[in-house]
């Protein structure tokens, strides 16, 4: 073997590379099952001065030594190095971390730790997360083939920080595992085969500005048709509508996009991702902006600890239940910082309040990641230490949040620009997701959440956001920190539905089903016009009403006793009638309504321009079809004092207003009952549901941990076959190339273990001693020989205890000679036996006889 580097001489520990060794720019390789491949086609790309620093980190068995180092030594000449703990980063190396350890970058240097024996390991993701914090920008984050997830976590750390994430196309992949789940994050800025990495890394690394600079101006993209199809795109595949977030932001995340994928145009890019929709998932994760930590802004949460959490769960404890939501949650940082303090603040005043919290977004990939509760130990370094030691378990280098909070938050997809709100809330946070919206939409979501929260509520935004018109329905509380209470139960005018095209909008009229439409014929026109005039001569003023008390048509001159009120047009006709009249209507139409029968009220009052009027009002149920109506007759009389038909009721318009309102208490009270028993029914079904729902995530945790554990098993054991098999070839080959060369030299050759037994010999061994294929394994002096004078088996004792090789001319009974000579067979553990060697001295001169004869 020709490594360029020893492994076994590492760097100095502790301390940085000086200035001019310190790499530009520091690689992190992830790789598992099927990996080692991916890695020699790399490095086979990879020119020895790049000016960077290579980490591989692999998934290792604690049994097995690795082999590669001595493996990827004979594809690149760039020096590698097994890490040590403390070991500073160097340019132009490659470094190799060590079985069963954990290895992060901090300070320019690779430190170790021991792995957690049991539990689940995710060396990978542990790396890239500190690579993000340690290297920022001038990180490289590569995912090859592998099992599992491991580095789908990590890379979003990299992603934040502005580094590149490099995955290797699923096709390429041995094992698509862990291709698959990054590629499912929608970070990857490049995709493609390990052969062409090196290449993309080389081109990013000489300018990462025009690597992903913009390529057109903003308006300009804005009003674009590829633009307006990328949306289609999204709405048909997502159900989420783009064109409503702020042109700024899009414009730009699509530009980067474009550029990454090696598209010339807008109008090329379109193309792609309309026929991949693999690059369309990873546009849509991109356009998510998907940025959280635990307690941001840790003044603001000082806040609600101390002044917002102790006043709502007071006022909590009378009903029993704290309500919190938090659209747009993404990993759900901020979602479990509340719940944090919400049962501190629980716990502390004794009070009996079940917290419930929910958390929302619109991408479901990060709404699995936030239902773990696992998280690094970088997310959660920016945490106060005494929640962090409160309420998660270290396991590893991972934190799991503690089985109380994580019970008390209910994770659910949701979008806020469409889907109804979430009520009786007592608190929601939403903070630096309107930024990203129009100011159309951030009028209707803060006019959502307006509805959602109960009366004292209280909201809270982004230090860069505000509530815009709705200044009137909120309290500021701490203007600074965006933190406002809502005032009353008003019904805003912005809470309906935004379509997503507003040609939906438009208006379509069409012909009501009672009118006609036969075409006039000769004459015929003149009997409408008949019947017009009839109706109008004969027939009193009435109404035909539907069931929704709207009305259809109206006979007669109606229009001294109709009139349309102000304000928005209508057909309640209840709306178009006044004074007594209105009274009598409703109360004879609701009557008409529940005994289906003719109802007649006599002396109704009307005020006219002629003075005050009686009508008779008949209310007579008229069923169409399918279809419940009413016709509604108001007969002028002229003397109204006692009622002439047996059905008629002289109108009194105190007992009927009476009347009226008793049946609509009764009515009130029953829908209220009916309504509560609803809401209770539907409570205990959530229960039951949620209930059911936490248990399957929690079933399906333990076997996602099961299955993760089993993978790494696998992945390790796969890795160690690889290199084993590897390492087979090249030793077959080797013993392959031993054969040819001890046969060329036709040179009797016997090799003997410690005990003399026969290992090995040649063909020429044959001319002197007496040995059979099938006699390797058994003691030399079991065979036979041909020498004359000698003990050889006598001789290679003597080596095996003087550790001395013996060299003397020997005789056969056949009359040759020999140059005899036993070597002791030097081994990696000492002495590991003999060589026997016997040279023909006869051929020897009679080849040096032929080469004399021939020069003269």
């Amino acid at each position: 073997m020709n490594q360029r580097e020893s492994t076994d001489s590492p760097k100095p520990n502790g301390g940085s590379s000086s200035p001019g060794t310190k790499p530009l720019y520091v690689v992190g390789v992830g790789a598992s099952a099927g990996g080692l491949q991916a890695i020699e086609r790399l490095f086979d790309n990879m020119p020895k001065d790049s000016g960077m620093a290579f980490v591989i980190v692999q998934h290792l068995s604690p049994d097995f030594k690795s082999l590669m180092d001595e493996l990827l030594a004979r594809r690149t000449e760039i020096p590698i190095h097994r890490v040590e703990d403390g070991m500073a980063l160097e340019r132009n190396a490659i470094y190799l971390i060590p079985p069963k350890k954990n290895m992060v970058l901090r300070d320019g240097s690779l430190w170790l730790t021991d792995q957690d024996v049991g539990g689940l390991n995710l060396p990978i993701d542990i790396f890239f997360r500190s690579l993000a914090k340690d290297a920022g920008e001038k990180a490289i984050a590569v995912v090859l083939s592998g099992t599992g997830s491991d580095g789908s976590r990590g890379i979003q750390d990299i992603h934040e920080e502005g580094g590149l994430v490099v995955v290797q196309s699923i096709q390429s992949a041995g094992f698509d595992g862990m291709p698959r789940s990054a590629l499912g994050t929608g970070l990857a800025d490049v995709v493609c085969p390990p052969d062409s990495i090196a290449s993309r890394i080389l081109e990013y690394i000489q300018s990462p500005s025009s690597f992903i600079e913009q390529g057109q101006q903003d308006e300009e993209l804005a009003s674009s048709g590829e633009l307006a199809l990328i949306f289609k795109l999204f709405r048909n595949q997502y159900g989420i509508d783009f064109s409503m977030y702020k042109p700024t932001t899009i414009v730009r995340r699509i530009e980067r996009r474009v550029k990454l994928a090696r598209c010339s145009s807008l109008q090329d890019y379109a193309r792609l991702v309309e026929g991949d929709s693999r690059e369309l998932d990873v546009l849509y994760r991109d356009l998510l902006v998907e940025v959280t930590q635990f307690f941001r802004d840790l003044e603001a949460f000082q806040l609600l600890r101390n002044v917002i959490f102790p006043q709502l769960v007071e006022r909590a404890a009378e009903s029993g239940e704290l309500r919190i939501w938090v659209p747009g949650c993404a990993t759900g940082e901020e979602a479990y910082s509340l719940a944090m303090l919400a049962t501190e603040c629980i716990e502390r005043q004794e009070a009996n309040v079940d917290l419930k919290l929910f958390a929302s977004d619109v991408h479901q990939t990060s709404m699995e990641t936030a239902s773990s509760g696992v998280f690094s130990s970088a997310s959660v370094s920016r945490m106060p230490i005494e929640y962090r030691d409160k309420y998660f378990t270290r396991i590893g280098d991972l934190f799991h949040i503690s089985s109380n909070i994580r019970q008390s938050v209910i994770f659910a997809p949701h979008d806020i620009t469409k889907d109804p709100p979430f009520t009786r809330i007592d608190l929601i946070s939403c903070r630096n997701v309107l930024i990203y919206f129009n100011q159309d939409v951030q009028k209707r979501v803060l006019s959502l959440f307006h509805f959602g929260l109960t009366v004292g509520g209280i909201l809270f935004l982004g230090p860069s956001e505000s509530i815009g018109d709705l200044e009137k329905e909120f309290e500021p509380v701490d203007r600074q920190w965006r933190v406002y209470r809502k005032l009353r139960n008003v019904r805003l005018a912005d809470t309906g539905p935004i379509s997503p095209q507003p040609a939906l909008n438009r208006v379509v009229f069409t012909r009501p089903s009672y009118v006609a439409t036969q075409t006039r014929g000769d004459k015929s026109w003149l009997v409408p016009e008949v019947y017009d005039h009839l109706l109008a001569k004969y027939v009193p003023p009435s109404l035909l009403v539907n069931q929704h008390l709207e009305l259809v048509h109206s006979f007669g001159d109606t229009r001294r006793l109709l009139v349309q009120p102000e304000g928005k047009a209508t057909l309640d006709v209840l709306r178009m009638v006044e004074g007594d009249l209105r009274t009598a209507m409703n109360a004879a139409l609701h009557k008409a309504s529940t005994s289906g029968s003719t109802i007649v009220f006599e002396g109704v009052r009307v005020r006219s321009d002629s003075g005050e009027l009686h009508y008779r009002l008949v209310a007579e149920p008229y069923l169409k079809g399918a279809e419940k109506m009413f016709l509604v007759s108001l007969e002028e009389m002229i003397q109204p004092e006692a009622p002439t038909q047996s059905l008629a009721v002289h109108f009194d318009s105190a007992d009927q207003s009476a009347q009226r309102i008793i049946s609509l208490e009764k009515e009130l009270d029953y829908t209220k009952e009916t309504l509560q028993a609803t809401v209770e029914e539907l409570e205990t079904s959530n229960e039951e549901l949620q209930s059911t729902n936490e248990e399957l995530v929690a079933s399906n945790e333990e076997l996602q941990s099961t299955n993760e554990e089993l993978h790494g098993v696998n992945e390790e054991l796969f890795t160690v076959n690889s290199e084993h098999q590897r390492k087979i070839t090249e030793l077959t080959q080797l013993t392959e190339d031993m054969d040819h060369l001890l046969k060329s030299t036709r040179i009797g050759t016997v090799f003997l273990d410690t005990d003399l037994k026969i290992r090995k010999f040649t063909t020429e061994a044959k001319d002197v001693f007496h040995i059979l294929d099938q006699d390797i394994g058994r003691p030399i002096s079991h065979i036979a020989h041909n020498l004359v004078d000698v003990d050889p088996v006598a001789s290679a004792q003597e080596v095996l205890v003087s550790r001395s090789g013996v060299e003397r001319a020997v005789q056969s009974r056949q009359g040759g000679s020999y140059l005899m000579r036993i070597l002791p067979y030097e081994g990696t553990k000492g002495v590991d036996g003999v060589v026997l060697t016997l040279i023909d001295a006869t051929a020897i001169l009679s080849f040096h006889q032929r080469i004399e004869d021939q020069d003269s």
